[in-house]
């Protein structure tokens, strides 16, 4: 489908994907982006094997690759806007970090726990800088296999549709390859049921649809305390933010369309910030919601 793919980081994830990458019909050319030098602790995760310890992973990666394919060898640390790009059909990100991006890149491609996250949105901005990595605890066999996944969603007609909506879909790594259509498809379903045409802000709530019920059973039981952000200890804490704590009276909630609709409204309210992950937690006896900011980070 794409005869020339950028690859950026090519450490666990990105090395067996752009050696996959290569093995397609369609691929001619492959460029490959990373200022890394292999080490001892990569062997355990990724492509590389113990010989290639103190090469430049790009110089490891291309001896891997067949002759019938192109390789172009970039050896810095990307910058977008700054680091020059050779012109392709695709740009794949597989750093294993959090960042900004603005436009050059088609699609990202991370692993976070036991996920891997396809993540075509461009223009996406942090609300505050992060230096911290991914969580990856995943064996090398299964650090493979996600490669091969994210081989095939470039191969497939899909990713084009993907990339033309900026969607973010996660795949877990547990299911079998022949349930990923199904996966996909549930996905959607479930968010024409949920109601998330309704507004902007529902789209941009993650793990809305399985925290709905514990919502709405807490709120029969008590008022419901919503965070944006970690709850703090509000009494030891004379700097928290009142504002950032939202209350939902006891039996305020009758269903979904109510859940949903007094999440939206907080979430509208906060400026900066493009998605939030909903989850219900508990501290002690203590029991309330918290919208944290979705970063990709597990």
């Amino acid at each position: 489908m794409y005869e020339t793919v950028t690859v950026i980081g090519v450490g666990t994830l990105g090395g067996f994907l752009c050696r996959n990458i290569s093995e397609l019909d369609s691929t001619k050319e492959i460029i490959i982006v990373d200022h890394d030098i292999v080490e001892g602790r990569n062997v355990f995760t990724s492509i590389y094997n113990s010989s290639s310890i103190g090469e430049y992973k790009v110089d490891a990666l291309a001896e891997m690759i067949g002759d019938d394919v192109t390789v172009t060898k970039i050896k810095e640390s990307y910058i977008e806007g700054i680091t020059l790009l050779p012109r392709s059909d695709i740009v794949i990100d597989c750093r294993d970090i959090v960042c900004n991006r603005g436009i050059q890149i088609d699609v990202r491609f991370y692993i976070s726990d036991r996920n891997l996250i396809i993540d075509c949105r461009k223009n996406t901005q942090m609300a505050c800088e992060y230096t911290r990595g991914y969580s990856i605890n995943l064996t090398k066999n299964e650090i493979r296999k996600a490669a091969f996944f994210a081989s095939q969603v470039v191969e497939s007609n899909q990713i084009e549709n993907m990339i033309a909506n900026r969607l973010v879909q996660r795949i877990d790594l547990n299911i079998l390859r022949h349930a990923m259509s199904e996966s996909i498809e549930e996905s959607v379903n479930n968010r024409i049921d949920m109601i998330y045409e309704t507004s902007d802000a529902v789209q941009r709530m993650y793990c809305i649809e399985e925290n709905v019920t514990p919502i709405l059973t807490l709120n029969q039981q008590q008022e419901v305390e919503v965070f944006v952000g970690e709850r703090p200890p509000i009494a030891s804490d004379p700097f928290f933010n009142e504002s950032r704590r939202s209350i939902f009276p006891q039996n305020s909630l009758e269903n979904s369309f109510d859940v949903i609709k007094a999440l939206s409204k907080i979430v509208s309210d906060q400026p900066g910030v493009s998605n939030f992950i909903v989850t219900v937690k508990r501290r002690g006896d203590l029991k309330y919601v918290e919208l944290l900011e979705e970063t990709g980070a597990a």
